[in-house]
C-alpha cells in the first residue's frame, strides 16, 4: 500500500498543481494483472494494484476540464523478480522495452484516452473495461435474501441487456 498506492498519490499530488497552472498533464499508473483477476498468494499487491486503478479513474475525472490525461497500465513484462519463475525465453520475450512505446503513446499530447486500463506485453496491448450484467430491479419493499435466490441466475447473466457502465 505505501509503495504502490501511497507512492503513486505522492508523485501525482507533487505534479498536479504545475499541470493544473498548465493546463496540461499526462500520468500513467502501472497496475497489474493480479490488480484486474487477482492473484493467489498476492493479496495484498493484488488489493493495491486494483487500488490504482481507482486512483486512476477518480483523477481521469478530476484532471479532464484541464487537458490532464490519467491513464492505467498493467504491463507484462520480465523483470529481476520475475526470472526467477519464468523461463529465461519467456523473460526475454516480456521485455519492458516492448511496453515502453505504449507508455511513450498515452503520455504523447496526440493520445486524448483519458482513464483507459490497458494490459501490455510482449507486443500485446488490450483495453480493459468493467461489464454490467442486466441485473434486477427489485421492489424495495418486498426485497429478501429468498427474492434474490429466485433471481440470482437473472441477475448474474451477461447474454443479454449488459452495458459498459463508466460511472455509476
Amino acid at each position: 500500500m505505501k509503495v504502490h498506492l501511497k507512492g503513486s498519490f505522492s508523485v501525482s499530488r507533487a505534479a498536479w498543481n504545475i499541470m493544473r497552472e498548465k493546463n496540461y498533464g499526462r500520468i500513467v499508473n502501472t497496475g497489474s494483472s493480479a490488480g484486474i483477476f487477482g492473484a493467489f498468494g498476492q493479496v495484498n499487491y493484488s488489493t493495491a494494484k486494483l487500488g490504482l486503478w481507482g486512483f486512476t479513474q477518480a483523477l481521469a475525472k478530476e484532471g479532464a476540464k484541464r487537458n490532464i490525461r490519467v491513464n492505467c497500465i498493467a504491463p507484462l513484462a520480465g523483470t529481476r523478480m520475475t526470472e526467477t519463475v519464468m523461463p529465461a525465453e519467456v523473460t526475454q520475450a516480456l521485455k519492458p522495452d516492448y511496453v515502453a512505446p505504449f507508455v511513450g503513446y498515452l503520455v504523447s499530447d496526440q493520445c486524448d484516452e483519458n482513464g483507459g486500463l490497458y494490459e501490455v506485453g510482449a507486443g500485446f496491448i488490450a483495453k480493459q473495461r468493467w461489464n454490467q450484467s442486466q441485473g434486477v430491479q427489485f421492489d424495495v419493499d418486498s426485497v429478501s435474501p429468498e427474492a434474490i435466490r429466485d433471481k440470482w441466475a437473472q441477475v448474474n447473466q451477461y447474454e443479454t441487456g449488459s452495458s459498459y457502465p463508466t460511472s455509476n
